[in-house]
């Protein structure tokens, strides 16, 4: 599925996507606990072959990072793009606005 279409995308789309950008901040983790800085080749790659896995709206919330903090901060505005829609499809609203203590 490249270059994802919203208007088109199921739940296991949207899991997917959020999949491959946890899978990118696992790694964008472990450079940042190493110390690294900047972005390698290697990463720079894994990040356009993600990007391009994803729905437009949320390529468009990555920044042009230069750092590594910048992409993983970058990903973290792409999930939060991809969970509302996921949230949208599961009903999450419903879950969260029942009142606590209330029983069914």
């Amino acid at each position: 599925m490249s270059a994802v279409r919203e208007d088109v995308c199921s739940e296991g789309d949207y899991r997917r996507m959020l999949t491959l950008t946890d899978q990118l901040l696992g790694h964008l983790e472990l450079l940042n606990l190493r110390g690294q800085k900047g972005i390698d080749g290697v990463t720079r790659r894994s990040i356009t072959a993600t990007m391009r896995e994803l729905t437009p709206s949320a390529r468009a919330r990555f920044p042009r990072a230069r750092t590594v903090q910048e992409a993983l901060d970058g990903l973290f505005e792409v999930q939060v793009e991809l969970l509302v829609p996921l949230q949208r499809m599961l009903h999450w609203d419903r879950l969260v606005s029942v009142p606590i203590g209330r029983t069914a």
